[in-house]
């Protein structure tokens, strides 16, 4: 027979009413159950309130979200608020869902397979190699236009320079953002 937690606060119980110590049922309970059987302070505590006049056999409400809330509606609420902000904190999307910084994390990381990496772009100067790659594509380029072909430059993107969405978030920390982690 299985020992269930709610069956042993009941075998607690009712030896509690019989006047036994929390040792003495502790230790018939590892008698029986073995490694399954609750712990000693479990034990001692539960005696405790039974012997301070509590009659029920279920634990009291406990503040906070229940363990049950990572659900498919939190998931996709986290997963909307990084899709409209993706450089949203962690603090902040607990502060928004009314989660623990633990659960939010664990639905980023676990659930959502996403990790937070620097978004900030940082120019580099090209080598002298690449240098060369660049003019020997355009020359190319170029060379498919011959002499008594018709021009449509603007079908050519030639240029020095490459442009990218450039952006400076005053602090950097926040400079962050959420991507796929895979």
């Amino acid at each position: 027979m299985e020992f269930t937690e709610e069956k042993m606060r009941f075998y607690i119980f009712m030896r509690c009413k019989l006047g036994e110590s929390a040792k003495l049922i502790h230790e018939t309970l590892q008698t029986v159950c073995g490694v399954c059987a609750c712990s000693s302070q479990n034990v001692c505590r539960w005696v405790r309130e039974f012997n301070e006049g509590k009659d029920s056999l279920s634990d009291c409400p406990r503040p906070g979200p229940p363990k049950s809330c990572v659900n498919e509606q939190t998931i996709a609420s986290i997963k909307k608020d990084i899709d409209e902000d993706p450089h949203i904190s962690e603090r902040e999307l607990n502060d928004t869902n009314g989660l623990s910084y633990g659960t939010v994390h664990t639905i980023i990381t676990e659930h959502l397979g996403m990790k937070k990496v620097c978004a900030r772009w940082i120019p580099h100067l090209l080598t002298v190699d690449q240098k060369r790659e660049r003019v020997r594509c355009a020359k190319e380029l170029l060379n498919m236009f011959g002499p008594h072909r018709p021009k449509r430059l603007t079908d050519i993107v030639k240029g020095d320079e490459t442009w990218f969405p450039f952006f400076i978030i005053p602090q950097e920390r926040l400079n962050r953002m959420w991507v796929d982690g895979q």
